[in-house]
């Protein structure tokens, strides 16, 4: 399984309760569909995993393989904080239908390279489905070294990685050590994107992808034809997306133009904060002035 293109990282449609909202899942899932996207990323970061219940995790897993129903292929984030816990989701994954896995190394306790090195060994192991790395020091505070990602990729169902540190040095030396490999480098910096494809990349996953699916699925078809002042022109419309959402707080910021536009209700699962009632005349203005909205 070769992985390419923009997959984006869907967000979670809740209702005020913290329930999977079916309808606006598929609603969501529609409409990324149409807009050409290569893929279905569900329980991200974005997709809010670390808050859910069980139940709604399965809930959203089973709404999105049954909207997208083979259309492109659909990954199952499974991080976790112990590996029995990762091979669990993975086998859930798998039963429901997935057709890979996404899995950053497990989170609270401080790991070294050697643990984190056994832990996806025993997921691949225990794992029938292929496996993406997932590359978040912010949120692990775990760091991949260029060495350990070649050792995983030797792996047959360990078949690339998500890089979500914000280091082109690093994806680029990645990138140059692996291109000889059947290996996928995704990237999921919004705001690297162009220019991480435009060295060799296969595709990115990007949050703001739920919002203008459209926009990263010409700045990816513009960077694989080599056209470079295309896809960096659409990268700085992207780019000046992202400034507006990151001056707020990003998750609600995004659920909230995603209510804006007509697609999901605005409900974030706690501890986080809904967006602000007194800034979405400003945030709508924003939206209006790129033509989102």
């Amino acid at each position: 399984m070769q992985l390419g293109g923009i997959i984006p990282p869907i967000v979670t449609p809740l209702d005020e309760n913290e329930r999977v909202d079916e309808d606006a899942m598929r609603t969501l899932v529609r409409n990324l569909l149409q807009s050409g996207v290569h893929g279905i990323f569900v329980l991200g970061s974005t997709g809010e995993f670390a808050h859910l219940t069980d139940d709604e995790k399965k809930r959203a897993i089973e709404v999105v393989m049954s909207e997208v129903s083979g259309e492109v292929p659909v990954l199952v984030g499974v991080t976790e904080s112990g590996t029995k816990r990762s091979i669990f989701w993975a086998k859930e994954a798998q039963r429901f239908g997935a057709n890979g896995v996404v899995a950053a190394p497990p989170f609270y306790y401080p790991l070294g390279e050697a643990e984190i090195e056994n832990h996806y060994r025993a997921l691949a192991s225990e794992c029938g489905l292929p496996i993406l790395l997932y590359h978040i020091p912010s949120t692990t505070k775990v760091r991949f070294s260029l060495e350990l990602i070649e050792r995983l990729a030797e792996l047959p169902n360990i078949i690339g990685i998500k890089d979500s540190t914000g280091d082109l040095t690093f994806v680029f030396n990645l990138i140059d050590r692996t291109r000889e490999r059947p290996f996928s480098i995704l990237q999921g910096q919004d705001d690297l994107l162009a220019l991480t494809l435009l060295y060799g990349a296969h595709g990115g996953i990007n949050s703001s992808a739920n919002l203008v699916p459209s926009w990263f699925v010409a700045l990816y078809d513009a960077a694989r034809r080599g056209e470079a002042t295309l896809a960096i022109a659409w990268q700085r419309k992207i780019n000046e997306l992202i400034r507006h959402l990151e001056t707020m707080s990003f998750l609600p910021a995004l659920k909230t133009t995603l209510h804006l536009k007509g697609l999901i209700r605005p409900f974030v699962s706690a501890p986080f904060i809904p967006f602000p009632e007194n800034r979405k005349e400003e945030l709508l203005s924003a939206l209006k002035g790129m033509g989102i909205i």
